[in-house]
């Protein structure tokens, strides 16, 4: 999936942003990423590929698996994001956790453009296209220095262009969301976003996990109020 009307990059065709020896030994072991068996020519054999929890039905607008057929969940009926529509892949387990894990935790660059480039696959056959650049989720400059990169912009600039990736900026430092309620992570980003400049009128954001959609939604909300008419969100995952 591009924005632009180049193609995307297959999920082989990695460039890696670093050469650091893990990525170079996960990109070249000739290993499953997830089962161990050989798999000479991609970083996945084609049955951890297929077993992947992939979405096929769910909330148009934040992207929670449905076995109704609804176009939306309830939550989203009753109080809608401010976002208008969700692209996520996978759930959040089955391999797709341990892989996100490894790339924002442990800097597995390998396993984060693995994920990406098999997102942009199944964005392009699905035949979504992105409204306007994308617009990774930021990072407070603290939790920058101290992991380095931003997973959610890495994700963008491997999807994308164009990224438009200095938007939107994370000003106030706030606690970890992790283990948190979901009306503790909403108050905890009171207030934690500002956008640079003037935004466009349609903008895509990009995360690796959607889990209560607290963080996205107060990213999209202070968007919102600067202008912006439409949003949607790609992810890599949903938490269920």
């Amino acid at each position: 999936m591009r924005c632009s009307s180049r193609p995307p990059q297959a999920a082989t065709d990695w460039r890696p942003p670093g050469a650091g020896a893990a990525f170079l030994h996960n990109l070249f072991s000739g290993r499953c990423r997830l089962c161990q068996a050989r798999s000479l020519h991609q970083p996945l054999c084609a049955g951890c590929r297929e077993d992947l929890p992939w979405i096929s039905a769910a909330c148009r607008r934040c992207g929670l698996p449905l076995a109704s057929g609804e176009p939306l969940c309830a939550g989203c009926r009753a109080a809608p994001p401010p976002f208008q529509r969700t692209h996520a892949l996978w759930t959040y387990g089955d391999g797709v956790d341990a892989l996100i894990r490894s790339f924002k935790l442990h800097e597995d660059l390998a396993a984060g453009r693995l994920l990406a480039g098999l997102a942009a696959e199944a964005l392009q056959q699905r035949r979504i296209r992105c409204r306007g650049p994308l617009v990774p989720m930021p990072l407070h400059a603290r939790r920058y220095r101290h992991r380095g990169f931003n997973q959610s912009a890495l994700i963008a600039r491997w999807l994308g262009p164009p990224v438009a990736a200095s938007l939107v900026e994370r000003h106030r430092a706030t606690p970890p969301q992790r283990g948190q309620t979901a009306a503790d992570r909403h108050a905890n980003l009171h207030d934690a976003f500002r956008v640079r400049g003037r935004p466009p009128s349609a903008l895509t954001l990009v995360d690796d996990v959607l889990t209560t959609g607290a963080s996205l939604s107060a990213v999209a909300g202070c968007l919102r109020r600067s202008g912006v008419r439409h949003i949607e969100v790609i992810t890599l995952a949903r938490a269920i």
